[in-house]
């Protein structure tokens, strides 16, 4: 795993190749690591699962969701500012360009993450975290062209937001997302090998990175806490008083829990991981047991309701993102150039 971070870089920088959609040509049988091997535990995951890489020569993928009403998987490439969809039937298409930078607002003129990253659905309409004009935006599904952008939060007590990051959305209509610095990240001075990211915050105007809710109904937008430094990924607990946000601190992997009526935050998991599980904790999933999957140190690790690592599903590189079908059977992530599912019967 470390030396296809080393290689991580590497792919961002370079730049995007040809897409390619691989239609079963790598698929494999993974092997669970178990963590606990309890009941529960065995009924959430078998033993083994397939894995297949659906799609590959993206810069980074992010932002899956599933489109029920389609039967499409939804993902961002942040780095070609586009949003691509895959399905059983047509395969990889191209469903929509400048994804998260029109020009809306100043950005660090050499990032080279400008693009949409985390995507919701909702009543119809595609929800995306855009980067570079650095706002929650809405669009129909239906109807997807930058055009039909229609900007929802853009700005906090009259500061722009930073780099709106990842999204999850209640059942009535409260959008939580998070907004760290990394739209102003100085990819080719970093190095996440040696956990050290670079940025250039000369554009940016919050001298935080929240987390917030926006309601839809309300238009009210909140700020939920803005004590982690890179808050990420986001899930809500099933009956919805809890909301899990993932660090992507380099240095201290770890998962949070926020509670939506007293607004107080705790420390909900942070490991141990062994020195071969290396990575961050990125984009997660809820499933309605309750259990977390999330792309994190050393593929997609699996937490339980009450903050126990049950498990570990390996990946061949890090993940930044995970999202499950309407089924729960199949999990869809995203990767650093690649895009996959894991079939968990």
């Amino acid at each position: 795993m470390t030396k296809n971070l080393s290689r991580l870089l590497a792919i961002i920088c370079v730049g995007v190749t040809t897409v390619q959609c691989l239609k079963g040509a790598e698929r494999t049988t993974q092997r669970v690591s178990f963590v606990s091997a309890d009941a529960k535990t065995k009924k959430l995951l078998p033993s083994k699962v397939t894995n297949e890489i659906l799609a590959r020569g993206f810069g980074i993928a992010e932002g899956p969701v599933w489109d029920s009403k389609n039967r499409q998987f939804l993902f961002s490439d942040i780095q070609a500012n586009s949003v691509y969809a895959w399905s059983e039937d047509a395969g990889l298409t191209f469903f929509l360009a400048r994804s998260g930078h029109t020009g809306f607002a100043p950005i660090y003129k050499d990032s080279l993450l400008l693009g949409a990253n985390g995507l919701a659905i909702y009543k119809n309409n595609l929800l995306l975290c855009q980067h570079g004009d650095r706002r929650l935006a809405s669009m129909p599904l239906d109807v997807p062209l930058p055009k039909n952008f229609e900007t929802l939060a853009g700005g906090y007590e009259g500061k722009r937001l930073n780099s709106p990051n990842d999204i999850v959305v209640s059942k009535g209509g409260q959008v939580y997302f998070t907004d760290p610095p990394y739209g102003f990240a100085d990819l080719p001075n970093s190095d996440p090998v040696a956990k050290k990211m670079v940025f250039d915050r000369t554009a940016q105007e919050l001298s935080f990175c929240g987390i917030y809710m926006f309601d839809l109904n309300s238009t009210r937008l909140e700020l939920i806490s803005d004590v982690m430094e890179f808050p990420n990924g986001v899930g809500l607990s099933p009956d919805e008083k809890y909301l899990y946000v993932n660090s992507s601190d380099m240095t201290k992997p770890e998962i949070m829990r926020f509670n939506l009526k007293s607004g107080e935050g705790e420390l909900f998991f942070n490991g141990p991981f062994s020195p071969e599980e290396t990575g961050w904790f990125d984009g997660m999933d809820v499933h309605p047991s309750g259990a977390i999957f999330t792309a994190g140190p050393g593929g997609v690790v699996v937490v339980s309701e009450d903050g126990k690592h049950l498990a570990t599903i390996p990946l061949e590189a890090p993940a930044t993102n995970v999202c499950f079908d309407k089924s729960y059977k199949t999990l869809f992530y995203t990767g650093f150039g690649f895009v996959g599912r894991i079939l968990l019967q």
